[in-house]
């Protein structure tokens, strides 16, 4: 599975437990009493313990609210969602993110107006510019922010010591990180094998970074034609499959079981945030974190993508349902997210949990890069259309390319003619 969908987008689906029970029976949303009901879909994941002492709280601040709790595993969390909307009984507040905003939108209520209403409240400012900027969708808010996934560059500093590298700096380009990733991987011959490089398949993660950084970029602006046929587009995809071409990253189902965690890689390009807890368990593994590496024509690239909480569009008691948002995107809500190993979408508590002196963890020692990362990441296409064209159409011909059955060149002419075909005939953007 698509790794950057881990948390945020199939943050719904990767790493969560099926623990945790049904919500029974359908209901309605209303009143009981003088008490007004607000229901919660919560995904049962590593932060369940968090989410009921955040319930607790809640209903101490607000008892004139009956909150609802509706349990659902983790991988079955949209299913459910997308169920229980169907049958007109969708929860009052959900968990959502940036990367599913247009194809969750027929679902979302615009929130806008308690934006503008409680900005002091909230503390509108403490949130990092670049989170404001990924929870609005044509200027109005959605949903509000509590994590951050951000891509940035790994490496093994074990690694990098025996092959005698000098570690990643931020002035260090796609040369730099090739050079590197190449000198590592000669270490397969002091006995076992030994990878320069992780890569990132089956998913638009690593390949659409370096499509970016080389200028080129997947879809127009209003995603009704894709450009992965121009010359820097390509030009991106080859310095993708050149790393499999010449032996610095393993080709798809080849390589360590656990990649990076493994000890046996060197470096990842676009790794996200949710595998820190991974690493730092990981027996041995020294590693830390640096800026991706500038390509022939900007910095710019990376992917950066929110974990939020929304209310749903039919709520009834919406007031109410607000307030829950407002409490779970609290500084105490956030701290929750961070302790479970999440990167906060607030200022206040990466400074307090992150970058003091008391910070929660040993590892990345470099954990600044991935806030000032913030600065040059991108969101994917809004469009409702665009996971499923960039997984189902477009990413086949790109493992095909990896597997040596196609070109670069190929590859991208293939899949932006698909592509193109798919939003001319099934495209819900024309």
């Amino acid at each position: 599975m698509f790794q950057f969908l881990q948390r945020i987008g199939l943050l719904f689906f990767v790493g969560a437990s099926i623990a945790g029970f049904w919500y029974a029976g359908a209901r309605s949303l209303k009143s009981e009493g003088d008490k007004i009901e607000v229901s919660w879909l919560i995904p049962v994941n590593d932060m369940k313990n968090s989410y009921e002492n955040l319930a607790a709280t809640f209903r101490k601040d607000h008892p004139e609210i009956d909150l609802r709790l509706i349990w659902v595993p983790g991988n079955q969390y949209q299913t459910k969602f997308k169920t229980l909307a169907a049958a007109g009984d969708a929860p009052d507040v959900f968990y959502t993110g940036d990367v599913w905003v247009a194809y969750m939108l027929p679902f979302l209520r615009d929130m806008t107006y308690y934006f503008e209403r409680d900005h002091k409240e909230i503390d509108l400012d403490d949130f990092f510019p670049e989170v404001i900027s990924a929870m609005q969708h044509k200027g109005k808010f959605y949903f509000l922010a509590v994590h951050i996934n951000v891509s940035m560059l790994y490496y093994n500093k074990t690694l990098f010591d025996k092959a005698d590298v000098s570690y990643p700096t931020p002035e260090w380009t796609w040369d730099d990180f090739y050079n590197a990733g190449s000198t590592i991987s000669q270490l397969s011959e002091d006995g076992g094998e030994i990878w320069g490089s992780d890569i990132s398949t089956s998913w638009w993660g690593e390949w659409l970074i370096y499509v970016r950084q080389a200028g080129g970029r997947m879809f127009n602006e209003d995603m009704t034609q894709c450009l992965l046929n121009t010359p820097e587009a390509i030009q991106g995809v080859q310095f993708y499959y050149d790393k499999v071409a010449d032996g610095i990253s393993p080709r798809p189902g080849y390589g360590p079981i656990t990649r990076f965690a493994s000890g046996r890689m060197g470096l990842v390009y676009g790794g996200h945030t949710t595998f820190w807890r991974i690493y730092n368990r990981a027996e041995g593994l020294d590693w830390d974190v640096a800026l991706l590496p500038t390509g022939p024509v900007r910095r710019d690239g990376g992917e950066i993508a929110v974990g939020a909480f929304a209310v749903t569009k039919d709520c009834r008691n919406p007031d109410a349902a607000w307030e829950l948002v407002k409490h779970l995107a609290s500084k105490e809500g956030v701290a929750a997210e961070v302790r479970a190993g999440g990167l906060p979408s607030r200022r206040s508590v990466a400074e307090d949990l992150m970058l003091g002196p008391d910070r929660l963890n040993e590892r990345p020692n470099s954990i600044e890069y991935a806030f000032e990362q913030m600065k040059y990441s991108m969101t994917i296409p809004r469009s409702p259309d665009y996971i499923e064209i960039a997984i189902e159409v477009i990413q086949p011909e790109i493992d095909r390319m990896l597997q040596g059955e196609l070109t670069p060149e190929q590859a991208c002419l293939r899949a932006t003619e698909a592509a193109n075909r798919f939003i001319e005939t099934l495209g819900q953007t024309r």
